[in-house]
């Protein structure tokens, strides 16, 4: 039986496709956009999971995003319960790197795993790590020209070749360190979170014959790239402790 397409419909004064399907989650309606795809339903808890689509992303900024999509559920008529919160971030940074002088074996990590991906003996990603903090370094330019198709950025960086981002996607128990919950929390605490990804999780460096790797020089691209995090705002929070965690930990202990 053929399924049946994706519908227009209006909601709020903004145009979404509604589609024919629930969301791979447990969410039985999924709405999109070329800015959002919300999925929802009204006995899921939370009722609404939102993701924001990476052109709007670069065009507005998270923050506005997400006032945008509180803007419209006032109109429908929606209240907040609770804050919301955030699963993951991903941060990315996009480099002109005509030349790639560097291959695994120049990071420093404390991830313990690595991969490389390869295509037709070039080397195309680096990722390191794989659970609440992965950092990928790849080529972007053949990323879009061979999966996402987003040529948008082409024009966004006024070139169309050698682009390489690094790129961190971060889940919620390292963004909760940081004291990074909801989306007030990203924006002033976002700055403390990179600065210990880029000097502490994870560097790139210049091999030496120093046998401590830790001691090999910082390569340029990491140099400029913590030169440019350092310039966000921060509120110097390295780590914040987490009350009812200890307690919860407590309480399981007394109970065993």
């Amino acid at each position: 039986m053929k399924q049946p397409e994706p519908k227009v419909i209006n909601l709020g004064g903004i145009e979404f496709l509604l589609q024919p399907y629930g969301s791979s989650y447990g969410f039985p309606f999924v709405i999109s956009n070329q800015d959002f795809t919300i999925s929802f339903g009204e006995f899921n808890n939370p009722s609404f999971f939102v993701k924001f689509c990476s052109l709007a992303l670069w065009r507005e900024g998270a923050i506005a995003m997400h006032q945008r999509f509180m803007q419209w559920a006032e109109r429908l008529g929606l209240m907040p319960l609770k804050p919301e919160g955030l699963s993951h971030v991903d941060f990315s940074f996009d480099y002109h790197l005509p030349v790639i002088d560097f291959d695994e074996d120049n990071f420093v990590s404390l991830s313990t795993k690595d991969t490389q991906y390869r295509k037709d003996g070039k080397i195309q990603t680096f990722k390191l790590g794989e659970s609440d903090v992965v950092l990928r370094i790849y080529d972007k330019v053949a990323e879009i020209e061979e999966q996402s198709g987003k040529s948008w950025f082409f024009e966004l960086w006024g070139i169309a070749e050698n682009v390489w981002r690094v790129e961190w996607q971060v889940r919620k128990d390292i963004l909760k360190r940081f004291g990074i919950r909801t989306f007030a929390d990203l924006q002033d605490g976002q700055g403390d979170a990179l600065r210990y990804l880029v000097t502490e999780h994870s560097t790139l460096r210049e091999k030496t014959d120093d046998s401590n790797r830790s001691r090999w020089p910082l390569h340029p691209l990491w140099i400029d790239l913590q030169e440019q995090i350092y310039k966000l705002e921060n509120q110097g929070i390295y780590r914040e402790i987490d009350q009812q965690a200890i307690l919860n930990e407590r309480l399981l202990r007394w109970n065993m």
